[in-house]
């Protein structure tokens, strides 16, 4: 049976949540997964939403999950597809479900007008470096990604640093 790829729905939730957990796992990476089944809900399906997402199906089981966001690039006045989360299930792993997923936010990107689309991968996954560059994505080292989070972020945004 082909893999079938459609926007997630509220009825998704329990496997996104359980997709995710299973991607950090994977990544080794077990506490970065935090968030709650409730603001869950609320990014993917509130009034707006934060972000948008997609399920790959294989038997009628959802075995892969592409959520994503747009933001803005001010040079080029146009919107930016950002992946934040790719993921498929190790049993559907050579299935197509992740070139489907890809292919389907391509087309998202394309009918938004999006300048490109881009999304960050864990230094040490090879195999996911590997599976992007075969489908013609290009690492960009002329950028590195930053952050400030937790108590930093926190001092920052209070002045208290």
């Amino acid at each position: 049976m082909p893999v079938t790829i459609r926007r997630a729905e509220p009825r998704d939730l329990p496997e996104i949540q359980a997709l995710l957990h299973a991607f950090g796992q994977h990544l080794e990476r077990p506490e970065w997964v935090t968030g709650s089944a409730g603001a869950l809900e609320a990014a993917l399906f509130g009034d707006p939403p934060s972000g948008h997402g997609h399920v790959a199906e294989l038997d009628g089981r959802v075995v892969g999950i592409a959520l994503w966001f747009l933001t803005y690039n001010f040079w080029t006045t146009r919107p930016v597809l950002y992946l934040e989360d790719l993921y498929v299930d190790a049993s559907a792993r050579g299935s197509g479900a992740g070139e489907a997923l890809l292919r389907a936010l391509g087309a998202e990107a394309v009918a938004r007008d999006c300048a490109w689309m881009s999304w960050a991968v864990l230094v040490t996954n090879q195999g996911a470096k590997r599976f992007y560059e075969r489908l013609g994505a290009a690492h960009d080292p002329s950028w590195e990604v930053w952050r400030l989070e937790g108590d930093t972020l926190t001092a920052l945004g209070t002045g208290r640093n």
